[in-house]
């Protein structure tokens, strides 16, 4: 039993140090992609809302509902931050992201409008808050089960 377990970690390490660069970030190709991501986010943002209606009708209550909950809000949340974001970088010249080479460095703020799209950029500050959320119902949910 232990060298099989010694076996498929060895096997797992072994894939692990082999993978190539992946990029957190893609293009979606042309006004086309974006405007299909954004329909995206539009139908998650309609869905949970849909799903906060939902659980209102239904008075649940009890443990772990507030936080599950509260882990929609969040989503919903996220989903207005990320779509307002990908709208306003529609907008931003490309001065305005300080570059060495192909990384970028850093971004200028010089008014109001700078200042949102860059707290759009942010937006793993409300997305990991979210999913804290979820861990706790689930938990919740699991302890009073």
């Amino acid at each position: 039993m232990l060298i099989g377990h010694l076996r498929a970690t060895s096997i797992f390490l072994a894939i692990m140090l082999e993978t190539n660069q992946a990029w957190a970030v893609q293009a979606h190709g042309g006004s086309e992609g974006l405007v299909s991501h954004q329909i995206g986010h539009f139908l998650f943002i309609t869905g949970m809302g849909y799903l906060l209606f939902r659980l209102r009708s239904m008075h649940q209550k009890g443990a772990g509902w507030l936080e599950f909950k509260t882990f929609v809000w969040l989503l919903i949340a996220w989903n207005v931050m990320t779509f307002s974001g990908h709208w306003m970088n529609e907008f931003v010249v490309n001065e305005k992201f300080v570059k060495d080479q192909a990384r970028t460095l850093s971004f200028n703020i010089e008014n109001l409008h700078d200042a949102i799209y860059y707290l759009t950029r942010l937006d793993h500050l409300i997305l990991v808050p979210s999913f804290a959320f979820l861990l706790m119902a689930l938990r919740k949910w699991r302890i009073s089960q």
